[in-house]
């Protein structure tokens, strides 16, 4: 039996440390977003500069289910986070990472905005 292989570009985070990322074999030392088949730096981007119309913009317009939010902090303002209603779900930059590896494999429409740890 033969099988056909659909080539199309899938992300997996091989690894996270201080100060970096390495995802699909290439090395990222700022905060990434991470979309179904992209990733963007966000060079500029600070944790304290973090506003919910900002991530909830980025799950607009890419159209996700949810959107994780990977921090080595638990620092992040009140009014960015609001639980009801919310899409974004926060946790450890390391948990993040490793949710998703495991999501993006089921390809599930979700997205991440991680910060490294330092």
């Amino acid at each position: 039996m033969e099988i056909n292989l659909l080539n199309y570009k899938k992300i997996k985070i091989h690894g996270y440390g201080k100060n970096k990322f390495l995802i699909s074999g290439k090395k990222y030392t700022n905060p990434i977003l991470i979309l179904k088949n992209k990733v963007i730096q966000k060079k500029n981007l600070k944790i304290n500069n973090l506003k919910k119309k900002f991530l909830n913009d980025i799950i607009l317009k890419n159209k996700l289910d949810f959107l994780v939010l990977g921090v080595n902090t638990k620092k992040i303002k009140g009014s960015c986070l609001n639980k009801r209603n919310s899409k974004i779900e926060l946790m450890s930059t390391g948990a993040a990472c490793r949710t998703l590896n495991l999501l993006l494999s089921e390809e599930r429409n979700i997205g991440a905005l991680l910060f490294p740890i330092n």
